[in-house]
């Protein structure tokens, strides 16, 4: 029986395409994308055209759902409220730059105050929106800055839920 997402899931995707490849190659993972379910087969999601609402849409045909993540109620409105309240934001390209120049081995690079403060305050990207809408409701998934996060660090949680 195929799993059904509820309010404030998130979920990791595996998709297409270069940009889709060289973040799978870049982080190690299978996985490129991430997603939240609000309901009502609609997400929210951080892409280059800024963080937007969709109708959870089958051009995902591979997705896992983090269906054993122990949430309450007020924790699932928390997260769908918050992913909500980002909509309109911009994409973050500059943390896209600062994660590929840590993959490469550069974190020196990245060590520039100013570099940090345009990562942490210009935008989303998937995995970090994901991160942050689940810290704010009270059930961090990751030890990192929530701008750190990728999508293979949230699909890893998956397999040790």
């Amino acid at each position: 029986m195929k799993y059904v997402p509820r309010p404030g899931d998130y979920g990791v995707v595996r998709s297409h395409g270069i940009f889709a490849r060289l973040i799978q190659i870049g982080t190690l993972s299978r996985w490129n994308h991430n997603v939240i379910y609000i309901g009502d087969n609609v997400i929210v999601e951080a892409n280059p055209k800024g963080v937007e609402i969709k109708v959870c849409h089958y051009d995902y045909t591979e997705i896992a759902w983090n269906k054993h993540e122990r949430l309450t109620h007020a924790q699932r409105e928390r997260i769908v409220e918050h992913a909500l309240s980002t909509v309109g934001s911009n994409y973050n390209f500059w943390t896209i730059g600062l994660l590929a120049f840590r993959i490469l081995g550069l974190k020196i690079l990245t060590n520039i105050p100013l570099w940090e403060k345009l990562a942490t305050t210009k935008g989303f990207i998937c995995s970090e929106l994901v991160s942050e809408c689940y810290r704010v409701a009270g059930h961090p998934v990751s030890k990192k800055d929530d701008y750190l996060v990728t999508p293979g660090d949230l699909a890893e949680r998956l397999i040790y839920q």
